[in-house]
């Protein structure tokens, strides 16, 4: 997953600013309900509310991507998006009171009430506002485009812009292929390659869309740019090499202009944030790891001579080999003893390694251990070391990793996890490696803050039933 400088939080500001409104009035109104009066405007603790309330809210939408696909989405997705907007903000503020320690000064039913009409105001202006903004694209004035293309790409071009776009007026087609071709799917085809600059220095055009492949067009290009007209300059192969699921960034390395492609992207107060979530985990969980050494330690080794700790070689994040250490809950001799239950390996591809009943694994404590996860308690060292994150993806082994085709390594674009989409959705259950691939891919893809929140809250209620653990 790679680190963008660049987001998309001021795409959306119009948005943002009209949610801040509605929460701030959404306060003010709460405080009335409670008091009769707007005095909170002469009261300290009040008055600071309302002002971290905007940096709550910024917060909310530039970390939790709040706002992101906002116009696509339809009321019941965006009452859901908006109800975890209200959720996340309340939460924050929640805290910010907790540790300015002013949340006696504050009325805890204005707190109750808050949420519920901030909810409410907010959806209905979302969905009011998208409504007017509709109406204004559909009656402004459409964008007169030229397309410049080749033969071979003109139609399927085309026909994306028809589908997809409403702003835009396809004014007429150049083809730089070809001079005998009058018509593509209802578009004039208005100049050739020898004739569009005299054609496009009097013609009335507001943008340019030059479609290119394999052709050279820089020529073509640079003196399209000394006209001052707007050029939007496509390289489709690029989906194709690339894959169209991979995001596209345009930006500059060393003085050059690239084109990255990556799985997702992460900014960096969201890098921040979820390093911020693992510091925490990290160190409650290591206390925890040393108290269970205490009770542990004496147990494990008794049932079983050697260390109280495994350390295991993994394959973490684009490759790097690091020491994942749990709980020893198999014998001393359990990896050399491995290649002689090969046969016995549920998952068939043996992309992993599982079976039922395992006779490696210690008498009693072990499989205790195992089937509760308290083995995997110390992995919060690794990822108090940066080595591991809280949520991820499984870290294979070396020799699972040997095995990994091209597509698999993509589940190691981000730090390997604790727990993870995979572990939430079945566990054990899961044998096909494929599926886990899936999920893993599906989770990168969609990565968010909330997501993780979302993974850590269901792990714990698989953790607690021991649904699908061994």
């Amino acid at each position: 997953m790679y680190l963008s400088a660049r987001g998309r939080f001021s795409k959306h500001i119009d948005f943002i600013i009209f949610d801040i409104i509605c929460m701030e009035i959404s306060f003010i109104a709460s405080y009335f309900l409670k008091h009769h009066n707007f005095v909170l405007f002469n009261n300290k603790s009040y008055r600071a509310v309302l002002i971290i309330l905007v940096v709550l809210n910024l917060l909310s939408c530039y970390i939790f991507n709040s706002m992101q696909d906002v116009l696509k989405r339809k009321k019941q997705l965006e009452f859901y998006a908006t109800v975890k907007q209200v959720i996340l903000t309340t939460i924050l503020l929640i805290l910010y009171l907790f540790i300015s320690k002013t949340s006696e000064d504050v009325s805890r039913n204005v707190i109750i009430v808050f949420p519920l009409i901030y909810l409410f105001f907010s959806y209905i202006v979302r969905l009011i506002y998208k409504s007017v903004l509709r109406k204004i694209l559909k009656n402004k004035t459409n964008r007169q485009f030229i397309i410049i293309t080749l033969k071979d790409k003109a139609d399927s071009i085309i026909e994306k812009i028809k589908n997809s776009v409403n702003d835009i007026t396809i004014k007429g087609l150049i083809l730089l292929d070809n001079d005998e071709i009058k018509e593509v799917n209802g578009v004039k085809v208005v100049s050739n390659k020898s004739e569009l600059f005299d054609y496009l220095k009097t013609e009335y055009v507001d943008e340019i869309l030059i479609s290119i492949d394999s052709y050279d067009a820089s020529a073509i290009i640079k003196k399209l740019a000394l006209m001052g007209i707007v050029l939007h300059i496509e390289y489709s192969g690029i989906d194709d090499i690339v894959g169209s699921n991979n995001k596209l960034i345009v930006e500059s390395i060393a003085g050059t202009t690239v084109i990255t492609s990556t799985i997702n992207t992460i900014n960096p107060l969201q890098l921040i944030a979820k390093r911020l979530i693992d510091i925490t985990f990290g160190i409650v969980g290591t206390i925890i790891t040393f108290i269970l050494v205490i009770i542990l330690g004496p147990i494990i080794k008794s049932k079983s001579k050697g260390p109280i700790f495994f350390l295991q070689d993994r394959v973490g994040r684009n490759g790097k080999v690091f020491k994942m250490i749990k709980f020893r809950s198999m014998v001393i001799d359990a990896e050399d003893r491995k290649s002689e239950l090969e046969s016995k390996n549920e998952n068939k591809d043996q992309m992993m390694f599982k079976i039922e009943d395992d006779p490696r694994i210690i008498p009693g404590i072990g499989s205790f251990i195992r089937k509760t996860s308290i083995d995997e308690f110390p992995q919060f060292i690794n990822v108090l070391k940066g080595e591991m994150s809280v949520v991820g993806t499984r870290p294979p082994t070396l020799d699972e990793w040997k095995r990994y085709d091209l597509h698999h390594r993509a589940r190691l674009s981000i730090k390997p996890g604790i727990t993870g989409l995979w572990q939430v959705s079945g566990r054990s259950e899961i044998k096909d490696f494929e599926e886990v691939v899936k999920l893993d891919t599906e989770y990168i893809k969609n990565f968010s803050l909330w997501k993780d929140v979302s993974i850590i809250y269901k792990t714990i209620k698989v953790v607690l039933s021991r649904k699908g653990a061994r």
